[in-house]
Parts: structure tokens; sequence; C-alpha cells
């Protein structure tokens, strides 16, 4: 049974992905990612995930062309993301929101009956965007959630509300200042440094440091692991989206069960097989979108380890200031 609705979950991506409409297959699988993450923390994260990563995209695609608003845009969502850390659906808004950012600057096409357009070149081609995002999340919230059963996990922990709030803060600032300079001075490519931000962050310093190193390694090798898959099924593109789709689901139980690493190694050629655009372009963008990934792992060690500094150091004043009015008083 489990199988069956496997097949049921990859059939609408793959027809897509052989069809003229492929664009379009890309489209469903960013509808499909979040979810696939947030059904692992149970299947009402992984309906909200389908219901709010095609709203965030939609609201992308109104702000392509304006830097400033859509970077304090990208910064609320990466807040919204930290904010959620208390009550565990932080990783599923860590996917969505980067998808946010390739809608927001990259290069984001749809299939409309008159041929492949920009997803932003009209009112009609950014509804049908959001439309086939939205079906491919509400397909797989359908059909996951009984797929998923098949690799049982611990749900994502919560945390305080005030290490989700130093969370947010981070976040937010990294993730807007890096939309800014992206959308101002950088290539469609560099939405990866967003993305780079929105998984290498997390709740506890501890954990965002143990990231930054993998976030470099991991994508490296699931670079390459993207270019053997094209060179030897470039003319196979059913089996490369399936492919893609197999990798996610393997990721999504990384991300509970395995070192980061493993999980990064899974996601990064899945994520550029759907994103790329072609066997060509995918080839083309592994050392650009390579970069931009070190790129954003240098500036969050440096940000991160700075506000820890920071937060540790006032920590220690206040305790050295309690005992020393205990020291009085005694």
């Amino acid at each position: 049974m489990v199988a069956l609705l496997a097949v049921l979950l990859l059939a609408p991506m793959v027809a897509l992905s052989v069809s003229p409409w492929h664009a379009n297959g890309s489209l469903w699988y960013l509808g499909m990612l979040p979810v696939i993450i947030g059904l692992f923390a149970g299947a009402r994260v992984g309906f909200a995930a389908a219901l709010v990563t095609p709203a965030l995209i939609g609201i992308s695609l109104l702000l392509h062309d304006m830097p400033v608003v859509g970077a304090l845009y990208m910064a609320a969502v990466a807040v919204a993301a930290g904010l959620a850390a208390v009550r565990g659906w932080h990783l599923m808004l860590s996917f969505a929101g980067p998808l946010a950012a390739f809608a927001l600057i990259g290069d984001l096409d749809v299939r409309l009956a008159t041929g492949t357009v920009a997803a932003d070149s009209s009112l009609t081609s950014g509804f049908v965007t959001v439309g086939v995002v939205l079906a491919g999340g509400l397909w797989t919230a359908s059909l996951g959630q009984f797929v998923v059963r098949a690799f049982p996990v611990k749900p994502p922990k919560t945390v305080p509300r005030h290490t989700a709030g130093y969370y947010a803060a981070a976040l937010g600032l990294l993730v807007g200042f890096a939309t800014y300079v992206a959308m101002s001075s950088l290539d469609a490519d560099s939405w990866w440094m967003i993305l780079t931000f929105f998984v290498v962050v997390q709740p506890y310093y501890v954990d965002s440091a143990g990231r930054i190193a993998a976030r470099v390694a991991g994508p490296l090798a699931g670079a390459l692991v993207a270019v053997l898959i094209v060179a030897v099924l470039q003319d196979m593109p059913a089996v490369i989206t399936a492919l893609a789709i197999v990798l996610t689901v393997a990721a999504a139980w990384a991300n509970m069960r395995l070192p980061y690493w493993a999980f990064v190694a899974f996601l990064t050629p899945a994520v550029v097989l759907q994103t790329a655009g072609g066997s060509g372009a995918i080839v083309d963008s592994i050392v650009e979108r390579a970069l931009y990934t070190i790129v954003g792992a240098a500036v969050a060690a440096v940000v991160l380890t700075a506000g820890h500094v920071l937060v540790t150091g006032r920590r220690h004043r206040g305790r050295s200031r309690t005992d020393s009015a205990e020291d009085t008083d005694a």
C-alpha cells in the first residue's frame, strides 16, 4: 500500500517533467519540498506548509523589483521562522522561506498555454505559478502523510521563547541584509546564500556552529552527485525527477536521524536538479551556487560567533554583579 501511495505521489511531477509543461514540474516540486519536511513533524505541519509556501512565493513575485521592500519582507519571513521554533515549526518554515527567496531573487519560470515565461511577467503567470505550487503541496500533504509513516522519527524539539527570540533576531538580520544585497547587486543564483542562512542558523549556537562546516562540505558532495546524475541520465527527465523526489524524502528523514552533512548531501542534488533549468544549466550553475553557499556559511559564522560572544559576555557580567551583591550582603 505504501509503495502504491509513493507511486501516486510521484506521478504528477514525473508526468509534468516529460511533457511540454516541464517548467511546471519544477513548480510542483517547490510545493512538495516544505510539505515533505513538515510531514515528518506531523500531518498538520505538512498541510500548513502546503498553504504557506505558495502564499510566500506569490508575495515574492509581487516584490521582484523592490529591493528595500523585498529585504524587509524576507526579514519578516525569517523572524517568523525563528519565532515558530517555540512550536517546532521552524524546520518547515526554514524550507518555505528559501523558496520565497528563490521567487524573489531567482529565475522562476512557469509554462502557460502561450509558452514558458517568467513567473513574475504578468498576473496570469503569477496566479498559475501559485496555483501549481499549491496543487503540488496539497497533493503531497494528502498522500505523503501516509508514506512518511514508514519512516518513524521523533518530532523536532521545541525551544524556549527567549531562545526563539535570539534565533529570530539573528536569522532576520542575516536574511534581510543579504536579500537587499542580492536584489541590488548580485545575480539570480545568489538566493542560495539566503538558503544557507535558513538552514545553518539554528536556535542554539552549538548546533549552528556544527552546521557551518557541514554546510560547505555537504553541498559540494551533493553538487557532484547532481553533475553525475545529469551526465548519466540527461536524456531521461522522468528518471531525474523521480530521483529528485526520492532524494528529498531521504533528506527529510536524514534531517531527523543522521548527521547534518548527510541531510545536505541528499537535499542539494534534489534542489539543484529541480531549480537549475535543464541539464546544461545544472552543470553551469554548480560552481556559482557552491560559491554563494560558502560565502553564506562564512558570513553566518562571523555574525553568529559575534552574537554568541556578546550574549554570553552579558550573562557572565550579570552573574558577576549578582555574586558581588550577595557577597556584600553577607
